[in-house]
């Protein structure tokens, strides 16, 4: 037999595997809907007819599992999902096929048919390499198009083999939608982190393109596999920064089997999505709303409402049972600041004291009387008018909105919660007149901090882990709310400082750890990239040292991407310009992706032809977002309002790019970009400049 035949009968045998798994899926699936059915009849019946032994727990356990275990396996049924994507031989004699699920023969369980990628065994198809077997003797990739088996690969691990071409062209395949799941390319550094054990917190500073979202998301997946049972009360959660990122992400996780993870954004699980969005059109409000979300506001909020604690001057009269009870100054006032310095919470701080004072009466009764007093007694006392006019002079009752409202109108008050915290200047911004009554998304921020000074409640819905993707984002009042919302779990903090955005973004990733209450969680890199190539990377690696952060420059495993600058004379030519570029890129496999400000994307889009393709994006909005070809316009108009916040947007912008990257300016183009366009003998590093369209695929 020749090679040629050889390979033709592998392929073959392949096949035939992938069909049996099909049907062996199949048959899963119908036996899960028959169960379903079964107990769905006998719960309905024990409604109708009840009868001692009907609508047992058991049936309805059994019942709402197989409606469980049916929708996992629906989102697999479809023939276009490949159900397995590799292959390893152990040298212990183990054979296993590694897909997103795992697929049995009902008739024989002793060995599956295809193995979830999430089992131990896929460590070691992942991570082995040369230097490294971890005792694969063989590995093998298989090549897809759709639902087809088209070809497969076997990797030598003896460090005479090359780079994987099915794992390249899969890595480097088009993009024709949302983002799709990488259990197929996963690589060594990728894997390690997503199997990191629950118990401690992980964060990662990633660089562009290097798959920290789909690290996250495929670690959630791990997450609920490893630890189901311990997952399923508690939960999971994946925050992200916006509606459309949360969108353009919502199918990885179903298509790896797991629908029980909510999704939200940081403003719709606070609430402060409900709030009024503050006037920014000046300085004054701008900066009061980031100094509400300032650290500092949490010590200031802190004294604010300490300063309603009141210190008792005089001796005070208690009436109860026709007995007037005398509570003397010298006595009362230790015990108010022995509960100041011990209350975990405004509210349990007003419940220590009226016992405590209920205390020194019951004393006195019991010395008067000789007999001792009972709790519904002291219940008595605490209610009588006198008792509850002292104890509200000492330590009122307090909400929220009364305190904040107090802050921001009583000067003497914000005086003395802001001294030695605030500037004078900082202090008045707090008292900024507004035109709306209602709070601002930051008022509402500042209140939920409010609320667990006074109250320390526990929110309505806690989670067991939380992953949080764009996490240099959060203020570090965010970063507080956010972990009273998983006080007992642990994170996954995801994000890369470079391409902090908001007024308050994170300087290091120890600031953010310690507002989310874990100080003490490692901090790893990913900095090679694997979608976004060399030549967008070195651009953007050029606008790296003028976002005044810390961290490496990304490399990537991938070459042959295409930049170019096109220079027009006028403004009015951009969107010629523009439409003449789209249309080429449109002709090219993949998602092409135009980015401007908001403004300038309003008026290309009364100019581009509407195309299921073509993605007009605002730079503001394009975080976490990836697309095959990329047109930034007018990169100058990103740095108009804030040029520091501006290069963030543009370097934000140009490492969308994992194909080819091309920027339309009538203006000059910032500094650093114009460096990499001018400096000569760079090769792959320049900006191809061009003086009209003069598009090159």
């Amino acid at each position: 037999m020749n090679e040629t035949t050889a390979l033709d009968t592998t392929l073959a045998e392949e096949k035939h595997h992938l069909e049996v798994a099909r049907a062996a899926l199949g048959s899963m699936l119908a036996n899960a809907a028959e169960l379903a059915a079964a107990y769905q009849d006998d719960f309905e019946e024990s409604r109708r007819n009840r009868r001692p032994g009907d609508a047992r727990p058991d049936h309805n356990m059994g019942f709402a599992m197989s409606q469980y275990r049916a929708r996992r396996l629906e989102d697999l049924a479809d023939d276009d999902v490949p159900l397995f994507f590799g292959r390893l031989w152990t040298d212990e004699g183990e054979d296993h096929h590694l897909g997103r699920r795992h697929v049995r023969d009902e008739d024989d369980r002793t060995h599956p048919l295809v193995v979830d990628w999430r089992a131990p065994i896929g460590e070691r198809f992942y991570r082995a390499t040369a230097h490294d077997r971890r005792g694969v003797a063989r590995r093998r990739r298989f090549g897809f198009d759709g639902p087809r088996l088209t070809g497969f690969e076997d990797e030598r691990l003896d460090g005479t083999g090359s780079t994987s071409a099915i794992l390249e062209a899969e890595i480097e395949r088009p993009r024709s939608g949302p983002m799709r799941d990488i259990v197929a390319t996963i690589q060594p550094d990728q894997d390690e982190l997503i199997r990191r054990d629950m118990g401690a917190t992980l964060c990662v500073q990633g660089a562009p393109g290097t798959g920290k979202t789909a690290v996250g998301l495929h670690r959630a997946a791990w997450l609920l596999y490893t630890h189901r049972r311990r997952l399923s009360t508690g939960g999971l959660l994946v925050l992200g920064p916006s509606s459309g990122f949360l969108d353009y992400i919502a199918g990885v996780l179903p298509m790896l089997g797991e629908r029980a993870v909510q999704h939200s954004t940081v403003d719709a699980l606070l609430g402060t999505d409900q709030g009024v969005e503050e006037d920014l059109g000046s300085a004054e409000h701008r900066a009061a709303e980031r100094l509400k979300h300032d650290a500092r506001m949490v010590e200031v909020l802190a004294r604010a409402v300490d300063l309603h604690r009141s210190d008792v001057t005089d001796d005070h009269v208690v009436r109860h049972g026709g007995i007037e009870w005398y509570l003397r100054a010298e006595e009362v006032r230790p015990l108010t600041d022995q509960v100041a310095a011990t209350a975990r919470s405004w509210s349990s701080g007003r419940t220590q004291l009226a016992h405590a004072l209920s205390g020194l009466v019951q004393r006195q009764s019991e010395q008067r009387t000789g007999r001792l007093r009972e709790a519904a007694w002291l219940r008595d006392l605490r209610k009588q008018p006198d008792f509850v006019a002292l104890l509200d002079q000492l330590w009122p009752r307090l909400t929220p909105t009364r305190v904040l409202r107090r802050l921001q109108q009583d000067p003497d008050v914000r005086r003395g919660a802001c001294e030695g915290l605030l500037s004078t200047d900082e202090q008045e911004l707090l008292a900024l007149p507004r035109r709306s009554r209602r709070p601002t998304r930051a008022d509402l921020l500042v209140m939920d901090e409010l609320r667990s000074l006074l109250s320390a409640p526990r929110p309505q819905r806690t989670w067991d882990h939380v992953v949080i993707d764009e996490a240099q984002d959060l203020s570090p009042m965010q970063c507080r709310a956010v972990a009273r919302h998983c006080p007992d779990g642990s994170f996954t903090v995801l994000g890369d400082l470079a391409q902090g955005t908001t007024p308050w973004s994170a300087p290091t990733w120890r600031r953010q750890l310690l507002h989310l209450g874990h100080s003490d969680a490692e901090v790893l890199e990913l900095t090679r990239g694997y979608r976004v190539p060399t030549e967008v990377l070195q651009v953007a690696n050029a606008l790296l040292p003028h976002l005044d952060v810390h961290v490496p420059p990304a490399t990537s495993m991938r070459s042959g991407g295409r930049c170019s600058a096109h220079a027009v004379a006028r403004s009015d030519d951009l969107s010629t310009t523009t439409q003449a570029l789209v249309e080429r890129l449109l002709a090219l496999p993949g998602l092409t992706g135009v980015i401007s400000s908001t403004a300038i994307i309003d008026l290309l889009g009364e100019d581009l032809a509407p195309d299921p393709r073509l993605h007009l994006v605002p730079a503001h909005l394009v975080k976490g977002l990836e697309f095959d070809h990329v047109v930034v316009v007018e990169p100058a108009a990103l740095l108009e309002r804030d040029a520091d916040l501006g290069l963030r947007h543009l370097y934000i912008a140009v490492t969308r790019a994992v194909m080819t990257l091309d920027l339309v300016h009538s203006a000059p183009l910032p500094d650093a970009l114009e460096l990499v366009s001018d400096r000569p003998g760079r090769g792959s590093a320049r900006l191809e400049s061009h003086a009209t369209v003069g598009f090159r695929a």
